[in-house]
């Protein structure tokens, strides 16, 4: 541990800015756009910021098996740091909108790069206690980040919501230099056409859940992964590796993640806003209740590696997706008289079963292929995540907004995860319950 304690350092502090990116920016973006005009442009700061984050998710994988971790991880914080800064010194929403492009272009590969390093360079036993420090870092940033935009805003000026990640993305590269990589890395061809199909299809179809006439983008994104799917048979060297979809475990693992995160996942996004307009509670006592998933998150995280030596990959997601199930069943049936408490209760139940399924998920994408398509495998289910996280809030967010009653949104809401995690439960019982690629030189000096 001493030996690459400041690449720890280096992660945790990438986790917590893209953490805090991502949640910083709902307090301070009203007086953002009052001051720079543009509010018919006001979802874009949003928007932009998730289509670049997400769509370069996967080819950050695909380098980082050909030029090493580190390498790929710095360039990431540096683009990420120039989109702050630029952003910080925007002058109209459109260079706004331009710039939050740039830092979700660095974004990207922060956050995957960092879990393929875990994977590299701790035992599985060791990586649910490291993925629990990061969990709890997005949790504890979604009711710090608003509370610290409104700082900025109040006491000083919402620039320095992009200028404060200026020293702190230093900072990070000052800790991942010392890091000496132990992997080798083979350079091969990148299919980038197959990149590029890819990304404008998943594009179109992330824009389908942010334009008010959605169809046309629905289509034009399935019309071209068909083309993606038709060029890539005829590559030698796919852009998505072929031993990726024909390994058993790596393909049922996705599925099922891309199951859950539609489900359940998105679910504590609308528990804040019940709070405030059901019970009318304030902002930091609804936020307050999102401790709840990290509380929960770190006790299902951190045994989880001795927990899959032990019990193996298949009866661990069977156990989470049913313990999860069943607190969302509960919540179901008494979400329109729920005590605070009680609330609170179940979330951290909840909070345990996505700590546990989130950690044996990495874990087993990383263990069930070979070292050399390693990062390739963890980006592919992060961005996995993303896609199936990003389904689920938005239709959450159509049965919030179509509802008569916030209490009904809310059953609407818990209603349709329950259905969709019945397919989530199907899968999980076609996952393999040991790996069968052995992890080998992943210990922690």
């Amino acid at each position: 541990m001493n030996k690459n304690k400041y690449v720890f350092w280096g992660l945790v502090i990438t986790t917590l800015i893209s953490a805090l990116d991502s949640n910083i920016m709902q307090t301070a973006s009203p007086t953002i756009v009052k001051q720079l005009g543009g509010m018919e442009l006001f979802a874009w700061i949003f928007s932009v910021y998730m289509l670049a984050s997400t769509v370069t998710v996967p080819l950050y994988g695909k380098l980082s098996d050909m030029y090493g971790r580190k390498r790929l991880l710095i360039i990431s914080v540096v683009i990420f740091t120039i989109g702050s800064l630029l952003a910080g010194m925007a002058n109209s929403m459109v260079s706004l909108i331009i710039y939050r492009g740039i830092q979700g272009l660095g974004a990207g590969g922060m956050l995957p790069i960092s879990m393929i390093i875990v994977g590299d360079l701790f035992t599985i036993e060791k990586r649910g206690k490291i993925q629990a420090v990061f969990s709890g870092i997005w949790t504890l940033s979604s009711i710090v980040g608003p509370v610290l935009g409104s700082f900025f805003v109040e006491t000083l000026t919402w620039r320095w919501i992009f200028f404060i990640n200026i020293p702190i993305g230093i900072a990070t590269v000052l800790c991942l230099i010392p890091y000496k990589e132990q992997n080798q890395f083979k350079k091969t061809y990148i299919d980038y056409k197959g990149f590029v199909l890819f990304g404008l299809s998943i594009t179109l179809l992330l824009l389908a859940t942010n334009v008010a006439d959605a169809f046309w983008y629905v289509v034009a994104g399935i019309v071209g992964m068909v083309l993606f799917l038709l060029v890539e048979r005829k590559v030698e060297q796919p852009f998505l590796p072929v031993t990726l979809f024909k390994n058993k475990g790596t393909l049922m693992v996705n599925l099922y993640m891309l199951f859950f995160c539609i489900s359940f996942f998105g679910t504590p996004n609308y528990i804040p806003l019940f709070l405030q307009e059901g019970s009318h509670m304030n902002i930091y006592q609804s936020g307050l209740i999102l401790l709840s998933i990290a509380i929960g998150w770190t006790f299902g995280s951190t045994p989880a590696g001795k927990w899959i030596l032990r019990y193996g990959y298949k009866k661990l997601f069977i156990i989470g997706n049913l313990i999860c199930t069943l607190a969302g069943l509960i919540i179901f049936f008494v979400i329109k008289d729920v005590s605070y408490f009680l609330l609170f209760g179940l979330l951290t139940i909840q909070g345990f079963a996505f700590g546990l399924l989130f950690a044996v998920g990495t874990i087993a994408s990383q263990e069930f292929v070979e070292n050399n398509i390693k990062g390739m495998s963890t980006s592919l289910q992060i961005f996995i995540r993303n896609i199936g996280t990003s389904i689920g809030v938005t239709v959450m967010g159509l049965f919030i907004n179509h509802a008569a009653t916030m209490v009904i949104g809310m059953k609407n809401i818990y209603l349709f995860a329950l259905c969709v995690s019945v397919l989530s439960i199907i899968v999980t019982f076609l996952i393999p319950a040991k790996s069968p690629v052995e992890s080998e030189g992943n210990v922690m000096n």
